[in-house]
């Protein structure tokens, strides 16, 4: 079955999603103790930035393993 993203894109997304996810999170903290307080865009961002990084994180962990996984079963088959 043919690919319907380029290759680059997709193995560049999950880090993507780190990147913007801990740069919103490190910005909305700088930004909260330049300021002195939160405020509900700031916890906002920076509780959204977090979370995007972990799903980058997730979604580049279960890939490793589902190619680990399946090149094991390539290899195991007789």
């Amino acid at each position: 079955m043919r690919q319907w993203t380029p290759k680059f894109f997709y193995d560049a997304k999950p880090w993507l999603y780190m990147g913007v996810g801990a740069a919103c999170t490190a910005g909305a903290t700088f930004w909260s103790l330049s300021e002195g307080s939160w405020s509900v865009l700031r916890g906002f961002l920076c509780l959204s930035g977090a979370a995007l990084a972990v799903i980058g994180g997730a979604t580049l962990q279960m890939r490793q393993d589902y190619r680990a996984k399946s090149k094991w079963r390539r290899e195991k088959r007789p």
